[in-house]
């Protein structure tokens, strides 16, 4: 175990992070981050450079140094247990996960760990990615996990005047398996307000009573001007003032090295690491966001099934038609086509890419030219991607800003075959009447601001299949407000002595909708017959 720095990761006033290494046969494999916390001790690192043995310069075995009884670990990433599945036989993983003094293998201690000090801020938060990695961990590792299919997450909002919330999922569904759920509703009822609180709940920042499934990463999305979700550094910023002692948090010297303290959340938006807003920032977020992509698959294909750039292509691929990826290079027109997780492509696209314009995409040897909607696709889909882990949860804010109609179907179709690639679910507030027609009812939350109270209740009629008019009918109160059209035919036809009348002058100008509106006008309920002649 080592930390590649010349000073070691603090965390939350706790020295307990490392990267950790599984050697075998003069070849290492990355497991990824692990935490030890040595009761008692603030420095782990030091604790094991005193107590451990030196058996080459500045490596030390420490398997005689700590135990259960005085240690315990926790990795950050879930996929730390995938990797020791792929690696180890059954009684192998049990032994190694003894040795590290792993907290999901010693869960029956997990009560006298909890009354060691810097076990609930530095090792475990209150947020759901550490809850995951302790209840799942030892089952993923030796192969006898498998996903929850149906669950509920129920959010009450007290003191907020906002009623009870019950998200519903269910991956058994025959028919479009419900691992979307939809808050739609007018501007004003609260839909990104409730994004933003279970953002906070489900990365620890709020704390709740009840218990909820737990997600192994929360990806916000929100591609509004006017949304104040948390990036990295502002939830980093709350976990300080939360856990930290110190009255004054003094923050490492390179934000970059700060930001691995949460592996658990992820921000996709226009606001750059430092929270600034920056409409050319997703650009190049997502070549970013494509190199990540690049150096996961390197690492990790030895156990992966599939590479990350394989589900990008594909899952992009699903709306708009290219052939390949490409970046344009920093010093010429030229553009470099991605081929996947090689060194050269790594190194074409960190050294000698311009990351300010952004991924292209080429179709018969040519770059294409997309609309607003599809460059808000080749900013969205690739982030995701590169942060996305299985039974991930995925919020999205009114993803339909910037797309028309068409465009909407992609973006459902993207998403279902994403979350169905990584067993993940998603939360989507919309106004649109498109996405919804993709959800069943149980799955659907209508929202409306009464009284200064914001009422949730379920739809009157299935949601999945149905005609859009329905739906924006039920939703928007469309059958109850007064349209501009309707407000002018009111005008004209009150001027007219009879239907016949009415109809006769203007009958051939209007859609059947206005049409039955003056025939409202002048009988009522009652049923009337119109020929068209």
């Amino acid at each position: 175990m080592w930390t590649n720095h010349s000073s070691p990761w603090n965390d939350y006033d706790y020295i307990v992070k490392f990267k950790l290494y599984y050697v075998a046969n003069l070849e290492k494999q990355n497991l990824g981050f692990v935490r030890v916390l040595v009761n008692g001790q603030s420095d782990s690192s030091k604790f094991f450079i005193e107590k451990g043995e030196e058996v080459e310069k500045n490596i030390y075995k420490i398997d005689e140094a700590i135990s259960s009884e005085i240690a315990v670990s926790l990795p950050l990433d879930i996929d730390y247990y995938q990797k020791l599945n792929k690696l180890l036989t059954t009684s192998s993983v049990g032994q190694f996960l003894a040795l590290i003094c792993d907290a999901s293998y010693f869960y029956s201690k997990i009560s006298i760990y909890k009354g060691w000090d810097g076990f609930s801020g530095s090792l475990m938060r209150e947020g759901s990615s550490s809850e995951a990695i302790l209840r799942k961990g030892h089952q993923i590792a030796t192969g006898r996990y498998s996903p929850e299919s149906t669950f509920t997450i129920d959010v009450d909002l007290e003191p907020e005047p906002y009623d009870p919330v019950q998200f519903f999922f269910d991956n058994n569904r025959e028919v479009s398996k419900t691992n979307i759920n939809l808050l739609i509703g007018k501007n004003g009822v609260g839909k990104t307000f409730l994004l933003k609180k279970l953002s906070e709940i489900i990365t620890g920042v709020q704390e709740i009573d009840d218990k909820w499934p737990y997600f192994h990463k929360l990806i916000v999305v929100a591609y509004s001007p006017f949304e104040d979700f948390h990036t990295k550094d502002d939830l980093l910023d709350e976990l300080d003032k939360k856990y930290s002692k110190r009255k004054k948090i003094k923050k490492t010297k390179t934000p970059s090295r700060r930001r691995m303290n949460v592996n658990e959340y992820a921000y996709v938006g226009f606001k750059n690491e430092s929270g600034t807003f920056n409409v050319d920032w997703p650009k190049k977020h997502s070549v970013e966001a494509l190199v990540n992509i690049l150096k996961f698959d390197r690492e990790n294909l030895w156990w992966e099934d599939r590479g990350r750039f394989e589900i990008l292509k594909e899952t992009l691929s699903l709306s708009i038609d290219f052939d390949n990826i490409a970046v344009k290079s920093s010093d010429s027109e030229e553009f470099f086509i991605i081929e996947g997780a090689s060194n050269k492509d790594i190194e074409v696209i960190e050294s000698n890419s311009s990351k300010e314009d952004g991924l292209f995409f080429i179709k018969n040897d040519e770059p294409l030219k997309l609309s607003s909607g599809q460059l808000i696709y080749s900013y969205m889909i690739p982030a995701i991607v590169s942060e996305i882990e299985d039974e991930s949860l995925i919020i999205l804010d009114e993803p339909e800003l910037y797309l028309h109609p068409h465009l909407e179907v992609g973006l459902i179709d993207m998403m279902k075959h994403l979350l169905s690639e990584t067993s993940s679910y998603a939360i989507i507030a919309t106004h649109s009447a498109i996405l919804t027609r993709e959800v069943e009812k149980k799955a659907v939350k209508i929202l409306r601001r009464k009284n200064g109270r914001t009422e949730v209740s379920d739809p009157s009629f299935e949601t999945y299949g149905e005609s859009l008019e329905t739906i924006i009918g039920e939703v928007f109160d469309d059958y109850t407000t007064l349209k501009p059209f309707q407000s002018d035919l009111k005008r004209h036809v009150s001027s007219e002595e009879d239907i016949d009348s009415a109809i006769k002058n203007i009958g051939l100008d209007i859609g059947d909708e206005a049409l039955a509106y003056i025939v409202s006008e002048f009988c009522g309920d009652a049923d009337i017959l119109i020929e068209d002649e």
